[in-house]
This record gives structure tokens, sequence and C-alpha cells, in this order.
């Protein structure tokens, strides 16, 4: 086969043509004819493709001097389409929910159209039409772009109960349990919420409460997301919307009865299932009834006697993911009300941490130090108003002590059987003592455990004259070290497994990460598949519009595992900003529309398109 070979020749490029041949075992090429340095052949190839072009012009009729495209996105919706179809995700949710047809569509095929909107480019359903004009939807599914608004929307979401919700839920993860044949029995449970900005006048929506938000949004009503995913499948496979003011445990106890329901009815034994969780869910209640195996995180403070094992009694554990960690083991563990096994785990990233945090309290309460010895110059500050409460307080509780006393004589010095009162000690007004300890509570302001290192005294100080106490903060690193050795770095994990290797909790628990990384933070990235914005106000509204979302995630993870097999390792986010590259359109002549075609793909783009295109062809043979 013959080709054109370039080869430097005095600093310039110059071309030849040459021809391969087998010589034995090895492949070899030979010089058929020399054509010149690129100057030389650059008009030659110019005169070439001109003669080509017309020749095409002649044939076809077509001047290409007046040929247009019109590019439309259709990569990442049409991936999407074809991977909704194939898990049937239209079919599933027409045969759930309440019939109800809408500008000449089913009530499915307008839901699946607010998913693919939701995971390419999250924005408002108004703004829906002029969004999917700009992509090859209307044009593949035969809609009009304009059809579609907000009112259309709120008509599909309209009439939807949560059962019917919950219902849609577990029947699209059973068919992707079915396509996947994944063996659904280790599970990861997380919590999360999202900030709204629905009035506080607005008494027709309940499920939206202010309450401790992960965004610092604590001034906004905001509602709350528990959801169970697995390793294996990392998908919502049972989630559940409670009120924004409700905490972890309380939502625990409720959310794990309803995982228990789910199981059960997608055919999956809640007792042979293993559940991951954080700390934040614990209580002995909680485990009382708790009706599957779990590993979870659990709190120290209950048991502070783990705290004095060395960190030299520690041994390297390594993970399932080949990294390492120090961990100490303790069979027979009685915590919470159950007793299992308990593991105590140190971790260097985590010391680093709670030492930053450390310093950070110490550069506070130096700083309160200042602040108070400033005060403390000033005879009308606060605080001597306090002292001087405390001294009235005292003052009249030594007025009281006294009468009671004084009546008590009275009454010994007549004869009575029975039992004797007894005195009551006088209070003493100690001024210094009730001043230190007004001024140790604002010093530590929160943080006594800085006065296991630490101690305040205060000392008379005179200046021309003036009197005033000063403050006098005493840090003792011994202890401080001692304390943070004691204290910081360990983390313990807990579990009912008695027969599991140390390697294999850990590990399990370490899985948990797949939550955070892979459902919570992509549902809260402004780009992709994220809950916000929202503009719904009634909670019936906000459920759909979350199963909107948390589907649109379903639909690009099928999509993204798919790309996996077939060797191509991304994100769903990158994935989805990869495939909108991928575009089709109109070929226009002279204004008139000739043919539809695709855009050029580069290599990487066939392999993701091939993907599809496999997707697209399953559809026709199944």
């Amino acid at each position: 086969m013959a080709f054109i070979r370039s080869k430097i020749k005095n600093g310039k490029p110059c071309y030849y043509i040459v021809e391969s041949y087998r010589d034995g075992k090895a492949v070899r090429q030979r010089i058929i004819e020399y054509l010149g340095s690129a100057e030389k052949i650059l008009p030659l190839a110019l005169k070439g493709w001109q003669s080509t072009q017309k020749a095409k012009e002649s044939e076809s009729g077509i001047d290409f001097s007046k040929v247009t495209f019109k590019s439309y996105v259709h990569g990442s919706v049409m991936g999407l389409l074809y991977m909704a179809q194939y898990i049937g995700i239209e079919e599933i949710l027409d045969e759930i929910l309440p019939k109800k047809n809408i500008k000449g569509m089913t009530r499915g095929r307008v839901l699946l159209l607010a998913m693919i909107h939701r995971a390419v480019d999250p924005g408002s359903k108004r703004n829906f039409s002029n969004w999917v004009e700009q992509t090859s939807l209307p044009y593949h599914l035969k809609f009009e772009a304009s059809a579609l608004g907000s009112a259309e929307f709120w008509e599909a979401m309209d009439g939807i109960s949560e059962d019917e919700l919950k219902t849609a839920q577990r029947t699209i993860v059973k068919r992707i349990s079915d396509i996947t044949n994944i063996d659904l029995n280790r599970f990861h449970l997380d919590y999360t919420n999202y900030f709204t900005f629905i009035n506080s006048k607005n008494g027709n929506c309940l499920i939206c409460k202010r309450g401790h938000n992960k965004q610092k949004r604590d001034d906004l009503r905001q509602f709350s997301l528990a959801v169970l995913t697995a390793y294996s499948l990392q998908i919502p496979i049972i989630w559940d919307l409670y009120a924004g003011n409700k905490n972890d445990k309380s939502e625990f106890a409720e959310f794990s009865d309803k995982i228990k329901k789910e199981l059960q009815k997608m055919s999956i034994i809640p007792e042979d299932v293993t559940i991951t969780f954080d700390g934040g869910s614990n209580s002995e209640e909680n485990f009382k009834n708790i009706g599957f195996h779990f590993i979870c995180s659990h709190s120290l403070k209950g048991l502070p006697a783990l705290y004095d094992i060395d960190i030299s009694e520690y041994e390297n554990v390594e993970l399932s993911s080949g990294k390492t960690k120090l961990a100490y083991r303790i069979d027979n563990l009685t915590f919470s009300g159950v007793t299992g096994t308990g593991i105590l785990t140190f971790s260097q990233d985590l010391l680093d941490g709670q030492l930053a945090e450390l310093e950070k309290e110490i550069t506070k309460i130096k700083n309160n130090v200042d602040d108070l010895n400033n005060k403390l110059k000033n005879p009308k500050s606060h605080i001597f108003s306090e002292l001087n409460n405390r001294k009235k307080f005292i003052e009249a509780e030594i007025v009281q002590v006294k009468k009671y006393n004084d009546a008590l004589k009275e009454e010994l010095s007549q004869p009575k059987k029975g039992r004797r009162k007894k005195e009551k000690d006088e209070p003493i007004w100690d001024m210094e003592k009730e001043l230190l300890q007004i001024l140790a509570k604002k010093v530590y302001s929160g943080n006594q455990f800085a006065s296991e290192f630490s101690s305040i005294s205060i000392e008379l100080q005179e200046h021309d004259e003036l009197k005033s106490y000063q403050i006098k903060l005493t840090i003792d690193n011994e202890l401080k070290e001692s304390y943070c050795n004691k204290y910081y770095g360990k983390k313990l994990t807990c579990t009912d497994y008695t027969s599991w290797s140390t390697s294999d909790i850990l590990s399990e628990y370490a899985n948990q990460e797949c939550i955070e990384n892979n459902i919570f933070k992509v549902s809260k990235d402004t780009r992709h598949f994220s809950v916000r914005p929202q503009y719904h106000w009634t909670d019936d509204k906000i459920r759909c519009h979350v199963f909107i979302c948390l589907s649109a995630m379903i639909i690009a993870e099928m999509l993204r595992m798919r790309m996996e097999k077939a060797g191509l390792k991304l994100t769903k986010s990158a994935m989805l900003n990869k495939l909108s590259l991928i575009n089709d359109g109109w070929i226009y002549n002279e204004g008139k529309k000739v043919v539809r075609a695709m855009g050029e793909l580069d290599s990487n783009q066939k392999r993701m398109w091939n993907v599809i295109e496999d997707i697209k062809q399953s559809l026709s043979t199944n």
C-alpha cells in the first residue's frame, strides 16, 4: 500500500511516496518517488482538491460555497434517551402513574424529557423549550420545542402520590438489578439537605423547615433527603424526603423501617443485608429493632476507656483498596446496648485536621483574654455589672440563710421530740473567686476541653493609683501534647459482625464515601443533575422534582457504567461534557434543508458514540 511520508532534510520537511513490503518477519518501506518540499507540493495538492470539488459539484449540482450546517447538541441527550429507553423508564412511569395526555405526549414521555434536561443542563422548566430547541430531541422524538413549558410540566407532575413515586423508583431499581445482574446485599446510608427560597409565611409547604444546613444556609427553609445506595450499584436505591428540622437520629428510626419494607418488596431479605452508616444515627433505641446487619462509626465519648489504648498497640491493616490503616480490634465490645466488634483506627489526616482546629481554638481563647483585659480596665464594663449582680444575689442568700438559722435556734430552744433540723452554712462573698468564674466562662466560650491543659488566673495591677485586674493565661505544653496523643486522630467503627475480618469491616466502611462523592456532591453540582434550583412550593411537587433529579442521575450512571465496560473511565459529569460536543444537524444548500447529518467525530468521540449505537441496537433487538 502506497502513502506519503515526510522526512527532515536540512531542517525542512520533504515528502516521498513510499510503500510497505514484508522482508521475512519484518515490515519495511521503500521510496517510489520523491515529491519535494511542502512549498513545491502545496500548489499541486490545492489544484487536486479544487478539481475534486468541481467534480463533486458537477456530479451533484451543488455549489459547495453556498452550503451551511446548523448543529444541535446530540451526543448527551441521545445517549441518555437510549439508555432510558433501554431501562424502560417511560414505560414504567406510564404504567404506574395516572394516565395523562399532554400536548400529544404521555406523562411518562414529558417526565423523561425533564430528566434529560436535569442531567444535561439543570434549569427551570420555564426555560425548557429554549434549551430543548438547541438539541436534537425535537427532531428525533417528533415534537415541537415550544409545546412544552412550565404549565405542561406542572400538569405532568400533578396528581402523583408519594406511594406511586416509591413504586416507580422500586420498579426502576428492580429493572436495573435484572439488567446488571448485580447482587444487592451491601448498602450505604447517609443524609443531606437542600436549602430553598420558600417564603416563611407559606403554609402550604410542610416539609421545608429551618434547621442545620450543610451548605451553611441556616437562615433558609430546607428539606432533607435520606438515601440508601450500594457500592456495586451507585444509584439512589431507596430514598426518603423528610422535614428540614428533623435530625438524623430521629429520621433513622423511621427510614430503617421503610428500608425493610422496600427491600422485602424488591424480594431482598433485610436480615441478609449489611448497611453502613455514620454515627449520627446511633442510639440504643435505634439499635433495638434494627432488623439488618450494620457497620457504623460510633462516638468514643461513651467509651472513654478506649482512649487509654496507646497507638503503639495498633496494627497495620491492609484494606481492599490497597491502602493501609492503623487499627486495634476489640471483640465483645458493648456499645449503645449492642454487643459486637469494635475497631479503633488512627488517621494522620484526622489528627492533622484536629490539631489545626485546636490551634484555631487556642488563638480564639487568647483573643478572648486580650478582649477581656481591655474590658477589665473599664469599671462600667458588663463584667462588673454581672459581678455586682452576683454580689447582690449572694448577699440576699446570706440574709435568707441567717433568718433560717435564727429561726432554727429559736425552734431548737423549745423542747420537741422527733428529728432535728440542721443549720445551713452561710455563703461567703469572695469577689476574686466569683470574678474568676465569670471570666473563665467567657475565656473558654464553650471550648472547655482546653481547660484540660490550660488555666487562667487574675492579678491585681496598680498604675498611677489606678487599680485593675488582669487575666493571665497559662498553657502547659506537656499536658497539651499528652491530651492530643490520647484523644486526637482516633475513630471507632462498630458492627454486629463477629466473624468478619478487621480488613473486611474497615474496607466496607471506607466504601461509604461513594454515597457522598457519587450522589450528594453530584446532586449539588449546578452543571449537571442539580436538585437546585427548584421553584416548587408544595410537598407533592418537591417530591416529584427530587424524583426527576435522582432518576436523571440513575440514567446517567447506567450510561457511565456502559462506557466503563468499553474501557472509557469517566465521571458522569465528564461523560456528559464530552458527549455534548457530539452534534448533529441540517446541511443547508442556499437556505434549503438537504440532509440530516452528524458532525465529524474524533477517535475518542467515536468510541463513546459506538457505545450509544450499541445501546440503540439492543433496543431494536429486544
